[in-house]
């Protein structure tokens, strides 16, 4: 796929895999996330799930500060390679530096749909990140915390099964690549490569033994 002078990487023509990532996830929204990724696999997304495991996210500072750059990096890197940044508003994450970060970036840089599943007690805080985004343009929804509506909502902003991949590069001189690290980014497209929706088929079905096929 291209687009003026940008360069996208297309893994192939078939569809492959959405890819989400769960902004500061907890371990109590574990069987909420887990119910929308088994929806979203059901109606023939495939979901690859991008988010930080919990002893990644532990190894943050506490109190919702950033994380090490270390961290950021991968963040960075995972959001990049994402099609949707999903944020839950948990107790005091409207608070923390680390999701308006996240969302910030996804946001700023990367123009990536930013779902917001509402659940806060601070509400002001929220409404306000909430309204930058719309301020910019980017495409994004509040839902309520059902897996129904954050999966319709997940849907819509993505726009259908994708069949591409990421920008890689910037070949016009005169506008600077946005992109992560190319260290982080490489290391989480190792880890984490873009997969298609189906597993490969083989074009010969092998051939029965013998003179009956069910021998």
């Amino acid at each position: 796929m291209a687009q003026g002078s940008l360069k996208y990487w297309k893994p192939g023509g078939e569809e492959r895999k959405l890819r989400i990532f769960i902004s500061h996830r907890y371990d109590k929204d574990d069987d909420l996330y887990g119910e929308v990724i088994s929806d979203l696999n059901s109606q023939r997304f495939h979901v690859q799930d991008m988010s930080l495991s919990a002893k990644q996210i532990m190894s943050g500072p506490r109190g919702g500060d950033l994380p090490r750059l270390e961290i950021q990096a991968e963040i960075a890197a995972r959001i990049f390679t994402s099609d949707i940044l999903i944020e839950p508003s948990r107790v005091g994450a409207g608070q923390a530096e680390w999701v308006t970060w996240e969302v910030q970036l996804a946001s700023s840089w990367l123009f990536n749909p930013v779902l917001f599943v509402d659940h806060s007690d601070d509400q002001q805080r929220r409404a306000a990140l909430v309204s930058e985004v719309a301020a910019v343009g980017v495409p994004h929804a509040v839902c309520g915390r059902t897996t129904p509506e954050i999966v319709r909502n997940v849907i819509t902003l993505v726009g259908g099964r994708p069949n591409w991949a990421i920008r890689e590069s910037e070949d016009d001189r005169l506008i600077r690549y946005r992109g992560p690290l190319p260290s982080a980014r490489d290391k989480i497209l190792k880890q984490f490569p873009f997969e298609a929706r189906l597993a490969a088929v083989d074009s010969d079905p092998p051939k029965p033994k013998g003179l009956w096929p069910f021998k």
